[in-house]
């Protein structure tokens, strides 16, 4: 019986339910620290046609008044690195973002979310047609489908409005090999063209999109018997050439991050940065532990290792048992090939579960064949391959009990930081005063607390200073002295930069050296020593008036909250203490 309703053919449209049904608790969400930036670019007057090349830019080299515009209102950080350029080219998400926050202003959200829960379910029927194109109506296929649909793994994607792009370059991607498959076996002439459409939509949604290259490369090797079955992909090619050649052309790019590295600008790094990143994604997709968990705990704790030998330990025994269960099936040949070469695709960025979209679609896949090899096997009294029963077991438990049970708990997580960013902008100060003087933050211990603050700000549509002065993020003890009228000089314990959160707007492949100047209006940053790795051990800060004017609102955090700080005397120095903040703690109230 749940064999025949796995493979209903009213699969497509019961995945979109159950998906829809899961990720439906995040409309409540409210804005994350993206969706805060892009609303108040919106509000402030930016057109349909600003949004559409500019809405996912960050920092840009070719426009320096621009950078330095955005260090002066508090959305960039003094210490971003001098050529940063920090562009997606993604106008399809950006303009729904820009139509939404035009109709809606300051408010909304929760339409918005449900813009989103009705992509991932458009994801989820795609993908389930998909599989029932390749596995044929069969159980399996439905089972796959289902795999896909309750993966929690999706969460925070749909959750987070900012990551609507990659739902979206995900449903047009997989719609996209949809129409190459019919082509190719049905010979339906239409897909010549809707599935490069389809593609080139995928690109103008997200880059991400490129990862369904590897699925199309995949079929071309593995499942297209016809002729010219290469040839066939050359409309794909052509597209992705136009796509990155405008890409270029249009000033788009990543580079000088720590929090994304750039394939084709760096290929050598990015390699070597894959062979870290496979294993703990591979885990993340097919296993139990979470790629998110890497930079919330596990990289700030120097643990990378363990979840990379996880990864790759877990990988080992799942080929073998994989290669005894299911070799010489051309299908889950397919599906294995496709999804090494996508997760090749996703490796740029750093180890999360919000870019598995599309490997997820081979992994799920996978299991699924897996489950079908393991059963069929055991109905049929056949010798089962050591470890394939225990792996079963494994897989059920995650994937069919635990992770539809974790999927909307992980959809409501971007709503705990949402909620937690508006307690943030409520401890800034908001009288009227604030609107004619430069606050100074002197230290936080977390990245949100600084620069992030004056986008939520400015979103709100609260008072905001003339200008922020964020000196610096460290959760170690800071020395401050000061050694004239004008001037702050921190020195962080341990220096700035110690953690990889920090290096988002400068990777440590950008190190600084004694001498570095910021110049800004009316403050000027000098870099006085640096620590043996290249980061900022002591940091002089210049204002163009003495420290007590009251031009200037100083605050520094502390229990909790920005507290009033009060520079030293001439001559005089003081220590602020260690004080410990994560992204858990955004979810506590202070």
């Amino acid at each position: 019986m749940v064999k025949t309703a796995l493979a209903s053919r009213w699969m497509p449209a019961i995945a979109a339910l159950v998906a829809f049904a899961l990720t439906l608790p995040s409309i409540t969400n409210g804005l994350e620290i993206d969706d805060h930036l892009y609303r108040a670019r919106v509000l402030e007057g930016w057109p349909a046609a600003r949004s559409a090349d500019h809405m996912f830019e960050f920092a840009d080299p070719d426009r320096p008044d621009g950078v330095r515009a955005a260090m002066a209102s508090g959305e960039l950080s003094w210490w971003a690195a001098p050529h940063l350029r920090w562009r997606y080219l993604r106008p399809l998400a950006a303009l729904t973002h820009h139509a939404e926050f035009a109709a809606f202003e300051r408010g909304g959200e929760p339409w918005m979310h449900l813009h989103s829960v009705l992509w991932m379910a458009a994801l989820a029927a795609l993908v389930a047609a998909l599989y029932r194109r390749i596995f044929g109506a069969t159980w399996v296929a439905g089972l796959a489908a289902l795999l896909y649909a309750v993966n929690d793994g999706h969460g925070f994607t749909v959750g987070w409005l900012a990551n609507r792009c990659s739902l979206m370059a995900a449903a047009f991607g997989i719609a996209a090999l949809l129409a190459h498959d019919r082509l190719r076996r049905d010979g339906w002439r239409p897909g010549a063209v809707l599935g490069p459409l389809a593609l080139a939509a995928t690109l103008l949604s997200s880059e991400e999109g490129l990862a369904v290259a590897g699925l199309v490369a995949a079929y071309a090797v593995v499942l297209d018997r016809g002729p010219r079955r290469f040839a066939a992909l050359v409309p794909y090619a052509a597209v992705f050439a136009a796509w990155y050649i405008a890409y270029r052309a249009l000033g788009h790019g990543v580079e000088g991050t720590g929090s994304y590295t750039d394939p084709f600008g760096h290929p050598i790094v990015y390699a070597i940065q894959a062979l870290q990143r496979v294993p703990i994604l591979i885990h993340s997709e097919l296993g139990a532990l979470p790629a998110d968990l890497w930079e919330v705990y596990f990289v700030r704790h120097g643990l990378t290792w363990v979840m990379v030998a996880a990864g790759a330990g877990f990988l080992a025994i799942l080929v073998y048992a994989f290669w005894r269960l299911a070799r010489g099936d051309r299908v889950a040949r397919f599906w294995a090939l496709g999804f090494v070469l996508s997760l090749g695709f996703v490796c740029g960025p750093h180890p999360t579960d919000r870019h598995l979209l599309v490997v997820g679609v081979a992994g799920s896949a996978l299991i699924a064949r897996f489950l079908a090899a393991w059963a069929e096997r055991r109905q049929h009294g056949e010798l089962v391959p050591r470890g394939a029963t225990g792996i079963a077991v494994a897989f059920v438990a995650i994937h069919l009990v635990f992770a539809p049970i974790l999927l909307p708990v992980r959809a409501r997580l971007p709503g705990a930081l949402s909620r937690g960013l508006a307690r943030i902008d409520a401890l800034v100060p908001a009288d009227a005063a604030l609107a004619q003087q430069d606050l100074v933050l002197v230290n936080v211990p977390f990245k949100y607390l600084c620069n992030f603050a004056s986008v939520v700000r400015r979103s709100s549509g609260g008072v905001s200073p003339r200008r922020w002065r964020c000196l610096g993020v460290s959760a170690d003890p800071v020395r401050v002295s000061r050694p004239d009228a004008t001037t702050l000089v921190l020195r962080p314990a341990e220096g700035y930069l110690r953690y990889f959160e920090d290096t988002n707007v400068r990777s440590r492949q950008v190190p600084f050296a004694a001498g570095d100047r910021v110049e800004l209006p009316d403050f000027a940053i000098v870099v006085e020593r640096v620590t043996a790795d290249a980061r900022p051990a002591e940091v002089a800060f210049h204002f163009a008036v003495p420290l007590e004017d009251a031009s200037l609102r100083w605050r520094v955090w502390r229990d909790g909250g920005y507290r009033p700080f009060v520079p030293p005397p001439i001559g005089g120095s003081l220590e602020l203490p260690a004080d410990r903040f994560a992204f858990g703690d955004l979810m506590e109230r202070p």
